[in-house]
């Protein structure tokens, strides 16, 4: 019986000894609860970084496609370019551009690739020709046509002035000859045309 109570006593000794130390482990191994920053520290963070406001016109705006309309020939299409003819009209390599004041320059197939000047020969003096560039659009009145050789090469040359140069390869379907239409700003290419209606007016 002494032995048996000795045992009981001291199983109960080690019982609690045990949960007064699994309690105070768990009490030491837990983290204390984080507490919300004082006001005083809450001024000491320093504020996230700004981006500087981008001034006005910093990113360019942007412009739709360049692009041709001749209402004679019921043309509308896009201006691509120079190694791109074989969608559409195209600029001439190193040629001005409208508003420049230099050669404007633009070729096209006759017989191929959608064919936009195959009706070029159509175009008389006095007709209007359109070209949308960088958000403006430019009108230009037709001051003449002529066929010339293929291989020159200078008709696009700057000649102190703006002009506008539609080219085309013809007889349709024959690269031999060039097909050049050329336009004046409508300013300058109407008083141009009204000369020339004055003065075949006079000679009939």
């Amino acid at each position: 019986m002494r032995r048996t109570a000795l045992v009981l006593a001291t199983a109960l000794i080690l019982g609690a000894g045990a949960g007064l130390f699994v309690r105070t482990g768990m009490a030491g191994d837990a983290e204390p609860e984080a507490t919300p920053p004082s006001r005083a520290q809450a001024r000491q963070v320093p504020p996230l970084p700004r981006h500087p406001p981008v001034p006005l016109g910093a990113q360019g705006e942007r412009h739709s496609a360049p692009s041709l309309w001749i209402p004679r020939l019921h043309l509308k299409s896009r201006i691509f370019a120079s190694s791109r003819l074989d969608r559409g009209p195209a600029w001439w390599p190193i040629t001005g551009r409208p508003g420049g004041g230099d050669t404007v320059a633009v070729a096209g197939h006759r017989t191929t690739h959608s064919r936009p000047f195959y009706f070029l020969e159509r175009l008389q003096r006095g007709d209007r020709i359109h070209v949308a560039y960088l958000g403006r659009t430019y009108a230009y009145r037709v001051s003449r046509s002529r066929v010339i050789s293929a291989t020159n090469l200078h008709i696009a040359d700057a000649i102190g002035h703006e002009r506008l140069l539609l080219t085309a390869c013809t007889p349709r379907g024959s690269a031999q000859f060039r097909l050049v239409v050329e336009a004046l700003p409508e300013s300058r290419g109407l008083s141009v045309a009204l000369r020339g209606a004055h003065s075949n007016a006079g000679s009939g």
